[in-house]
This record gives C-alpha cells, structure tokens and sequence, in this order.
C-alpha cells in the first residue's frame, strides 16, 4: 500500500467517527476536525479546520448539509494540489454542485453514505459521484470502504440517495401513523403485531404485488380510504397522511401511471 494516506475528517458525529475510526484502524493516517467538544476522539484532533486539510490526500466532510458550503469555503484554499475533497452529507443534487463550484475542479466527490453503518457487516456500497468520484474509490478502496460509482456528475448520488430516504423515511412515518390510529382506537398492541408481521413476509415479490394492486384497483382502494377517514374521524384521530395517500389513488384514477406495474390480467 506504500506511504499511509493522508485523510482529513471534518465532523466528528456519529459517522463521522466511524469513518474515522475504520480508516485509522485499516492503516491510514487520519486526522479530524470537529467545532463541538469532542469526547474520546477516535483519531488525532486538529485545532481548526484549515490545520486538518493541511498536507491532506483525502478530505471528508461529514457534518450536516446546513454547514456543508461554508466548510467548503473555509478550506478550499488550504487543499494542496491534487487533494480530493468528498462531501458525504445528506443534500440535495443543487447543493453538491455548488460545492462542487467551490472545490477546484475535478477535486469534487459527492458521497452517499447508506443507511447502514460503515461497520456493519450487512455494510452496503457507499454511492459516489463528481468529477473525483474515480479518484476517491482509488484512494480509499484499499483501506476497506466500498464504492459504488455513479458518475461524474455532483449531484447524481445525492439524489439517488434522497429518494432511497423518501422510501426509509415514508414507510417509517406510515408505521408511526398507523399506531397513533391504532392507539385511538385501543387496538396499538395488535397493530404492532400486524405491522411486525408485514414487515417480516417483506420481499420485492410483495413491492410487485403493491404497484400492480394500486394500477389495477385505485378506485377501490379509493373507497376503502374514505371508510378508513370516517373511522378516524370517529376515534378524534387527525392523520398525518391517509389524505396524501387517498391523494395518490386519485391520480391513478386520473390515468398518471404507476411505474413498473404489471397490468396483465392474473
């Protein structure tokens, strides 16, 4: 592997650890910045921002999107010539490429992180993508970080990363929908069990079966919401989402297509 890599981590959150803590462990040379008190740090702090990027071969920006372009701004001109500057915070793809304007050019990754953890063994491919994309899976594959490339594009990864998070995101606030009803109606312990259950049969056959359900019966399942806004209107339960969901099977009543639904007959 030759000379260790030099990598600056700029966030010491919990990812930001993470990443930190597996590089230095898998042989790199790793140094960090964090704003914030820093207990137990897991690698050699910096005193600012600037100080870490110093002499850096990689540079990980792992905070918080509402910070993302002004700890750009404040190391840009610190990064030595060929420094790879990837930004690994949830964003939109606007975000990454005005980063991207603000690093020098080809030095830009946009990085996704998935949901789980860089240490867990079920760890999937990080998505990365900007005009440094290539030259950051070459740097850090060999200390055991997993890429996929997506292209040169800022932005390309964020948005996949955003809509894969609308899924997380969307079935999360369902679940936690369904039990505040459920919990109105005194019935929270057998919809544990159900929505237990549902998630346990889960498999792509059953996200199939979903989309060809709604293209095929919209308006039934139509109906089936007005009954299910009467019960709660009944119980002095406020959903946060059956109308948004009675929005989409009006759609779909209208003729918008739902994509990937198999409209042969059974």
């Amino acid at each position: 592997m030759g000379s260790a890599l030099r990598v600056a981590v700029l966030g010491l959150g919990e990812a930001g650890r993470e990443l930190a803590l597996a590089l230095k462990v898998a042989g790199a040379d790793v140094v960090a910045y964090e704003a914030g008190r820093v207990k137990n740090p897991p690698v050699e702090l910096a005193e600012s921002a600037e100080a870490a990027v110093d002499g850096a071969d990689v540079i990980l920006s792992v905070n918080s999107s509402t910070v993302a372009a002004r700890t750009a701004e404040s190391v840009a001109a610190a990064l030595r010539p060929g420094a790879i500057y990837a930004d690994l915070n949830p964003g939109t793809p606007a975000l990454k490429q005005r980063l991207a304007g603000i690093i020098p050019d080809g030095l830009f990754a946009d990085v996704a992180v998935p949901l789980t953890t860089v240490d867990d063994e079920r760890k999937e491919p990080m998505m990365v993508s900007g005009h440094g994309a290539n030259k950051l899976i070459e740097k850090l594959s060999p200390y055991g970080l997993c890429f996929d490339y997506v292209s040169d594009e800022p932005g390309a990864a964020a948005a996949r990363n955003l809509i894969r998070s609308m899924l997380a995101k969307g079935m999360a606030a369902v679940v936690a929908d369904t039990l505040w009803a459920a919990k109105a109606m005194g019935l929270d312990q057998w919809a544990i069990n159900e929505i237990n259950k549902t998630f346990d049969a889960a498999s792509s056959a059953a996200a199939q079966a979903a989309l060809n359900d709604t293209a095929k019966h919209a308006k039934v399942r139509s109906v089936e919401m007005t009954d299910i806004v009467e019960m709660l209107a009944a119980a002095n339960y406020d959903s946060t989402l059956v109308n948004g969901v009675g929005l989409t099977f009006s759609h779909v009543m209208h003729g918008r297509k739902v994509p990937f639904a198999d409209l042969s007959e059974d």
